[in-house]
């Protein structure tokens, strides 16, 4: 990996100011006009299944040796995003207790553009994602490794808390976001669900200790590089949900859940909903935890607690990122829907 005075001289690569997008421009043809008058150069625009979505315009920036990750917000919630991941990635690398991992995370070069645009390291490594789906016969391989840092992270940056005590952070905040964000559930039948969910998750977690420290908040296989004989993880980027004093555990069950679904091809809502109508997490889930030591009916009184608080966590970083999400009838059938009718249930609301 490029250390930060090599990476810091390839900021002659960013153009000395960003001229507000015209809609309507391919995504290369922005990314150049970006970068225009920065000499020769190669870009590729990141593609990522849920574009339409997107709030960002992601593209590599190549010269010479030196490669770069360009994020450029296309709207205000991508403004939000690039402006949280700057923060989120300064902070980690002020953090003396990840001295180990150092190369493991991207690095911001210079500082935040004019329109909110982050220049930050390119990680070596493949997509724990792309490894899944190439190897059909295999796909538990990438768990071993991606769940053995989250136990590493967790030891070096974590301590128990009563999770009562960091509700406002970990649920109220998530719960004023997701409810800001999905209009459809601010009156009637639907408000009702909602506050059955915030019910929910005030009974999971009461009495329950959960580890506080460095949390991803998006850990998924599409964010984790691996390479190497035997597999190990070379980098995790996308930090624009991370923090110092998260949840840790959502980031394993997170990362579990995803696989089911990219697996399986059942929607996460369901899933969710599955184990939550269950009242345990799935044998199958809990041999995929263990390597990072992480017992989902440690310390908590109800299973359900980390499954309930991952989703909650996923929904919300997805409306924050882009509005278009908490008006999608699509998403919303499929990953919030099931969740909020199980707890209407749960609270008698439903038959």
């Amino acid at each position: 990996m490029k250390t930060p005075a090599t990476m810091s001289s390839l900021s002659g690569l960013l153009p000395l100011y960003f001229p507000r997008a015209l809609a309507g421009l391919d995504d290369r043809l922005r990314a150049h006009w970006l970068v225009r008058g920065a000499g020769p150069r190669d870009i590729t625009v990141v593609r990522r299944p849920s574009l339409p979505k997107a709030g960002l315009l992601v593209f590599e920036l190549r010269r010479g040796a030196g490669s770069l990750v360009v994020k450029h917000p296309r709207n205000e919630a991508g403004v939000a995003v690039t402006a949280r991941e700057w923060e989120v990635l300064k902070e980690l690398d002020a953090d003396s207790r990840l001295a180990p991992w150092r190369d493991l995370l991207p690095r911001v070069v210079g500082s935040r553009g004019p329109e909110g645009t982050v220049a930050q390291t390119r990680l070596p490594g493949v997509p724990a994602e792309r490894l899944i789906l190439d190897s059909p016969d295999d796909p538990y391989a990438v768990v071993a490794p991606a769940m053995k840092l989250l136990a590493d992270l967790r030891a070096a940056t974590g301590r128990r808390r009563k999770a009562a005590d960091r509700a406002p952070a970990w649920c109220e905040a998530q719960l004023r976001a997701l409810s800001a964000g999905i209009p459809r559930y601010r009156s009637g039948r639907r408000a009702a669900e909602f506050e059955a969910l915030r019910r929910r998750l005030d009974a999971a977690l009461a009495g329950a200790e959960l580890t506080e420290g460095w949390t991803h908040g998006d850990y998924h296989a599409g964010n984790v590089l691996l390479g190497g004989v035997p597999l190990r993880v070379t980098g995790v980027f996308d930090w624009s949900s991370g923090r110092a004093d998260g949840p840790c555990e959502i980031d394993a069950y997170t990362f579990v859940l995803a696989l089911r679904s990219t697996l399986t091809g059942r929607p996460l809502g369901g899933l969710v909903a599955e184990t939550l109508s269950a009242g345990r997490v799935a044998d199958a889930d809990r041999a995929l935890l263990a390597p990072t030591g992480l017992d989902p009916d440690h310390g908590v009184a109800d299973p359900v607690a980390i499954p309930l608080l991952s989703w909650l966590w996923h929904v919300t970083n997805n409306v924050c990122k882009s509005p278009r999400f908490g008006h999608s009838y699509g998403w919303l059938a499929h990953t919030v829907a099931p969740v909020l009718d199980e707890c209407a249930r749960w609270a008698g609301a439903r038959p």
